[in-house]
């Protein structure tokens, strides 16, 4: 019986309750040093996201990989301490999702939620290892790196944001710039019309003119005019008189009609002079009437098109600010949702798995003091404390995420960790993060909202998505190029001798292209704005 009882103490003994008795001092070293590197991380982070800035000289936030280069080569220690990657082309093959050959606003900012996903995998590991300050510290830098990644992609956003709003002015100005394109042509032509009007009716009034000089001209005008019946009379007479020889009687008629010929001549001029005056004076008054209802017609017509102008131009002035409050509010709530995104949704994931955790211990506590799973054998006792201890030791080299090895033996026997096509293992554990990991937060600065969702996902009242980014992509649309970006038809570089031409679109400089625009401007200002 005594031996028996020796047996089983000793037994008890040999037991250890610790989830640290078997795992390699090694590991747990690793653990720490990953633990103590991640320590300033924002402040690493900080220093990258400065050069990335420093390096954006279009201030686009598009990073190709000259540009990924300077900023790897100027950072490359912070990179191979936070990513374990040591060249730059793996660098950027990781993080090129898109496969376009630059590094787009979503793209950095995954740099930094990859980083922070491995920082929670390390602080992960410590807690396993009881290392409870070290992964206190660490969860504060991790909040901190967090906060930063907000305010990160809330850069970006606020830089697309700007440049929208100042495409939609732009293409406001466009509108303006065809409206006075438009006008000034209309009035162009308003004024080519006046012109043959006026020569057309110059035309027509002076050979209307000419035909009544030609008439007025001729005999059978002067004709109209014919003196006194009285003077032919006296003529008559006096003929008479002087055949019978009566000289008195002859001389008397030849006093008498002296006179009366004389006045009756002057009568006869001054009759058909004041008969050509007046032909000609009612033809001056009426073609003078022509010209005053021609201009009047001319004027009504350009009042008409001012009319016209001035309503159409109330419209534009409307339409090109119609959006403008729109646009604001899409992207002040795209702003709010990314940034509370950024804020606290990580956070309740981590709250969410720690729940999750917490019931799982209750879980096994009830289960270990219930009567029926007491263990009454020391055998069974030592056994099940040796299963817990592997257990233990198999979570804390798979922790994060299940099948993400983060600290193993077999990496330490390498210290390059080489797996094959040049590629270390560090390269596919990223890969596989970015890949299946959904603790990194996606922000879709750029990408459309919802792009990386299943294609079988059917969206409901309660899981839709979307910050309604595509109306201001609807209304930006509509955005012309620059003549300098467009090439014109080849028809319009040959006339139809098939003879070289200049094309004025392409000869004029940007210079004398905002001149004759500030001309075409002043002139329609003055059409709509001047008060008569």
């Amino acid at each position: 019986m005594e031996s028996k009882s020796m047996t089983i103490s000793t037994k008890i003994q040999q037991s250890n309750y610790s989830a640290l008795s078997n795992l390699p001092r090694h590991i747990i070293n690793q653990i720490k040093s990953e633990g103590e590197l991640y320590i300033t991380a924002s402040h690493k982070c900080s220093r990258i996201w400065t050069e990335m800035r420093k390096n954006d000289f279009v201030n686009d936030a598009q990073l190709n990989f000259t540009i990924v280069q300077r900023i790897f080569e100027a950072c490359r220690s912070e990179i191979v301490q936070l990513l374990k990657l040591q060249n730059e082309k793996d660098f950027f093959e990781l993080f090129d999702q898109d496969n376009d050959g630059i590094l787009n606003e979503d793209e950095q900012i995954l740099i930094f939620s990859v980083i922070k996903e491995k920082m929670h995998q390390v602080a992960t590991a410590l807690l396993k290892i009881q290392e409870y300050i070290l992964f206190k510290q660490l969860m504060k830098e991790l909040r901190t790196l967090e906060s930063n990644i907000a305010d990160y992609q809330n850069q970006l956003r606020q830089r697309i944001s700007i440049k929208e709003r100042k495409m939609y002015k732009e293409i406001g100005q466009e509108k303006l710039d065809d409206f006075y394109d438009k006008y000034y042509q209309e009035f162009h032509q308003l004024t080519k019309y006046k012109v043959d009007r006026r020569a057309q009716l110059k035309i027509s009034q002076e050979k209307e003119l000419g035909i009544l000089e030609d008439r007025l001209s001729k005999d059978t005008e002067l004709m109209k005019v014919k003196p006194k019946k009285k003077l032919k009379d006296l003529q008559t007479q006096e003929k008479l008189v002087s055949l019978e020889e009566r000289v008195e009687e002859a001389l008397d008629f030849r006093k008498e009609l002296k006179d009366l010929e004389k006045h009756e001549q002057d009568r006869v001029y001054k009759v058909q002079k004041y008969r050509i005056e007046k032909q000609h004076s009612d033809l001056l008054f009426k073609q003078q009437k022509e010209r005053e209802q021609l201009e009047g017609k001319l004027q009504e017509t350009e009042y008409k098109l001012i009319i016209q102008m001035k309503k159409d131009y109330d419209v534009l002035l409307k339409q090109i600010n119609l959006h403008n409050n729109e646009i604001t509010r899409i992207q002040n709530l795209a702003t709010n949702q990314a940034m509370k995104k950024g804020l606290y949704e990580g956070e309740a994931k981590r709250q969410k798995v720690q729940s999750q955790l917490q019931n799982s211990i209750i879980a096994q506590t009830k289960a270990i003091i219930q009567p029926e799973s007491k263990i009454n054998d020391i055998d069974q006792f030592h056994e099940s404390e040796t299963l817990r201890k592997l257990e233990s030791r198999k979570s804390l080299q798979f922790v994060g995420s299940p099948g993400k090895p983060i600290f193993s033996e077999e990496s330490e026997k390498s210290p390059m960790g080489v797996a094959f096509n040049g590629k270390t293992k560090n390269f596919y554990q990223i890969r596989k993060i970015i890949k299946d990991s959904k603790n990194i937060t996606q922000f879709y600065i750029k990408k459309n909202y919802g792009a990386d969702l299943p294609i079988n996902f059917v969206r409901s009242a309660h899981n839709i998505q979307g910050d309604q980014h595509e109306k201001i992509e609807k209304f930006l649309s509509i955005k012309r190029k620059s003549q300098h970006e467009l090439l014109p038809p080849i028809t319009q570089l040959y006339d139809d001798d098939l003879k070289e031409k200049q094309i004025k679109a392409i000869t004029q400089t940007d210079q004398e292209i905002k001149r004759e625009k500030a001309l075409k401007r002043a002139f329609i200002n003055e059409k709509l704005f001047r008060n008569d």
